[in-house]
């Protein structure tokens, strides 16, 4: 049996760049963006089904569908080429994405999208829609646990001179978690913002707050992990 070295690999793809690409043909094209679509749909549906942040983006969602379908023409164009290959990769290595990620689910979607592109960009379609099935089992399963608490946070301003003390005793033992995160002293009073643990129904602990003379105004802002939203 002929082994295959380095050499042969780069002179077969340099043949095939000379004679031209490998043909795909228009009928596979359409099949694969087209099974590409159908699952980047699939993902779409899934990503709203199961979203737990503060905000939904449905701009982020739509580009999970379109993520999928590139994908797809990437590896379409650069199959049975290794040249080529290491020409796009060079090219793609120089392009960055500076949108930020807030939440860490949002990167697996990302990822899920990209290797459905890839599947079926070289028409591995069992092996995107046995893996899409899957993972969305376990996305259901995960998200389907619902939290009896939610983290929120507290903001609040206090009068000048005033000891917060009295009200923090009165809110630890109103909530299921009371952590400080900042406080800020200015001679308009001082400024707590601390992460709370509530029901998101539970209206108990504005009333209660709502009867200390010392405090100036109250807020509580749904928590997702990033302090620029205070």
């Amino acid at each position: 049996m002929n082994s295959i070295t380095t050499d042969d690999i780069f002179s077969n793809s340099f043949i095939a760049m000379q004679n031209g690409l490998t043909k795909i043909s228009p009928i596979e094209i359409i099949l694969n963006l087209g099974i590409s679509f159908l699952i980047g749909l699939f993902i779409f549906n899934v990503y709203k089904r199961t979203f737990q942040g503060v905000l939904y983006q449905r701009s982020f969602n739509i580009s999970l569908v379109t993520i999928s379908m590139v994908t797809t023409l990437v590896i379409m164009i650069i199959s049975g080429n290794l040249i080529l290959s290491l020409g796009m990769v060079g090219a793609l290595s120089i392009v960055r994405f500076r949108t930020p990620i807030k939440d860490p689910v949002d990167l697996v979607f990302i990822f899920w999208a990209i290797t459905v592109g890839i599947a079926d960009g070289v028409g591995q379609f069992n092996i995107s829609i046995i893996g899409s099935i899957f993972l969305t089992i376990v996305l259901l399963l995960m998200t389907k646990q619902k939290q009896t608490n939610h983290p929120y946070l507290l903001v609040m301003q206090l009068l000048p001179n005033q000891d917060p003390s009295e009200i923090i005793e009165i809110i630890e033992k109103s909530v299921d978690k009371f952590t400080i995160k900042s406080q800020t002293l200015t001679i308009n009073g001082r400024e707590i913002t601390a992460e709370i643990r509530i029901d998101n129904r539970d209206i108990h602990l504005l009333n209660l707050l709502e009867k200390e003379s010392i405090i100036q105004k109250v807020t509580i802002i749904s928590y997702s992990g990033d302090m620029a939203i205070v």
